[in-house]
């Protein structure tokens, strides 16, 4: 009896673990193109939605960027991000308007978007 309780309540795990990751990826879109960063992000992090202007590139790939108001996370200011992957900057240049997300513990760029250039 005990067996059959337990292959149940497994069963059961692996159901709601389907469930919720069919869920998931119904609420994204089935024609929206992601990146890897976009999906470990929706997966994995707590990440807000930002938009602004880059000022500078770093050295070490970082992004500083003047950025307006992140809801839930921070009032706008200009402020360095480290970039996670690191590719997500290639090609971004002072100037560039970019919309980005960041994730809320590491204030890491997870994604981003360059949107229009500004002089």
């Amino acid at each position: 009896m005990n067996r059959r309780l337990a292959g149940y309540a497994c069963a059961t795990g692996v159901l709601l673990m389907l469930t919720a990751a069919g869920a998931r990826s119904a609420a994204v879109g089935e024609n929206a193109p992601l990146t890897m960063a976009q999906t470990q992000q929706s997966e994995t992090r707590n990440a807000f939605h930002g938009v602004g202007v880059v000022t500078a590139i770093e050295p070490a790939g970082s992004l500083t960027i003047n950025h307006e108001a992140i809801e839930g996370l921070m009032p706008a200011m200009e402020m360095t991000f480290p970039v996670n992957p690191r590719a997500l900057a290639n090609g971004v240049r002072p100037g560039d308007k970019i919309e980005f997300s960041v994730e809320g513990k590491t204030y890491t760029i997870v994604a981003l978007k360059i949107v229009g250039h500004t002089e």
